[in-house]
C-alpha cells in the first residue's frame, strides 16, 4: 500500500510527500534533461512543448540555452505546476516560457503547432500510447520531432504495476509507427531516448 502511495507521487506529486518526490526528481533527471536537451538541437526561434514538466528543471535549461525559443509545458499536479511556475518566474515575465495546468490527454493545448515536443518519464503513466501519441502529433509542425526518455523495462521491476506501465522500446516503436510517426531511431544511454518525427 505504501509502495503503492509513493509511486503515485512520482506520477502526480501532491502534498508533502509531493514536495520530496519532486525534489528526488530535480536531483535524479539533472543528467537525463541535459541529455535529452542535446538531442532536441535547440534552434534560434523553435516553438516548443514539455508534457509533464515536473518541477521545471527541463523547461528552466532550454530557457537559458535558447533566449530566443518559446517553451510551453503542460502537468496535471497542481503543485508542480505552483513549483515551476516560480522556478520559472523570470521566462514567465518575459513571454518565453507558458505554463499549463492539465491533463494533456484532456486540456485543449495553447499552442497548436510546435517543432519539437518532448517528455521525461512520462509514457509509463498513460494507460494506452495511441491517443497521445495521435494527439502530440497533432500538435507538431510538418517536420516536427517526438522526444522522449523512459527507463528500462528492468529498472522499473520493482514498481508497482498498476501505477507503471512497463512498456518495451518495441512496444513505444510500434505504437509511435502506428500512430503516424515516421523515422523513429533510439538510442540507450542509462534508459532509451527516442526520437520521432513527423
Amino acid at each position: 500500500m505504501f509502495k503503492n502511495f509513493i509511486a503515485t507521487q512520482f506520477k502526480k506529486p501532491s502534498g508533502l510527500f509531493g514536495i520530496f518526490s519532486s525534489n528526488i526528481m530535480i536531483k535524479g533527471n539533472k543528467a537525463k534533461y541535459e541529455k535529452l536537451i542535446k538531442d532536441l538541437d535547440l534552434q534560434p526561434q523553435d516553438s516548443l512543448l514539455e508534457i509533464g514538466y515536473g518541477p521545471g528543471m527541463g523547461i528552466n535549461m532550454i530557457a537559458k540555452a535558447c533566449p530566443s525559443c518559446t517553451i510551453h509545458g503542460i502537468d496535471f499536479s497542481n503543485l508542480m505546476y505552483k513549483r515551476a511556475t516560480k522556478y520559472n518566474k523570470q521566462y514567465l515575465d518575459n513571454n518565453t516560457v507558458f505554463l499549463q495546468y492539465g491533463d494533456f490527454l484532456k486540456t485543449p493545448i495553447v499552442n497548436k503547432e510546435y517543432d519539437k515536443i518532448f517528455c521525461l518519464n512520462v509514457v509509463y503513466f498513460w494507460n494506452e500510447l495511441d491517443n497521445p501519441f495521435k494527439k502530440v502529433l497533432s500538435l507538431l509542425k510538418t517536420g516536427g520531432a517526438f522526444y522522449i526518455y523512459m527507463a528500462t523495462r528492468d529498472t522499473l521491476k520493482k514498481a508497482p504495476n498498476n501505477v507503471f506501465n512497463k512498456y518495451s522500446i518495441e512496444q513505444l516503436v510500434e505504437a509511435l509507427e502506428s500512430a503516424g510517426f515516421t523515422d523513429v531511431e533510439h538510442h540507450s544511454e542509462r534508459g532509451y531516448y527516442i526520437k520521432a518525427k513527423k
